[in-house]
């Protein structure tokens, strides 16, 4: 895996929590103050913005990865109890791989979701 460190040129993301309490508008205009700071830091000091950037800016994150791993990140990842950006991304990643090897990868899903995948796939047999 190789990840790169937030970059606010590539965007933010507003959790759906931020939203419901009314504080998308103050949200982002923190996120801009804060991109703000960062370029000024980069322009004048060098390569340490990233210090100042918040968790809701996003990163690239290459994975390198084969299908039984796909299938243990799917697992833990995509389960109710993993964190929701994380959660979606897992979700995006597995609807993928299903478009290139939909019979390999027919009982990708969460933990949670498994014994009904399963079935669901295998109840006529």
């Amino acid at each position: 895996m190789t990840c790169q460190g937030y970059d606010p040129d590539i965007g933010f993301t507003i959790p759906d929590s931020v939203k419901e309490v009314g504080e998308e508008k103050r949200f982002i205009e923190i996120i801009k103050k804060t991109e703000k700071v960062y370029h000024k830091i980069e322009k004048n000091v060098g390569n340490i913005g990233s210090y100042i950037l918040t968790n809701a800016h996003c990163k690239r994150v290459l994975l390198n990865i084969n299908l039984r791993e796909l299938y243990h990140i799917s697992r833990l990842r995509e389960d109710p109890t993993a964190q929701w950006d994380i959660r979606n991304k897992a979700q995006k990643m597995s609807k993928l791989a299903k478009k290139v090897m939909p019979i390999t990868t027919q009982l990708l899903g969460g933990k949670d979701d498994y014994r009904e995948i399963y079935f669901k796939l295998f109840s006529e047999y």
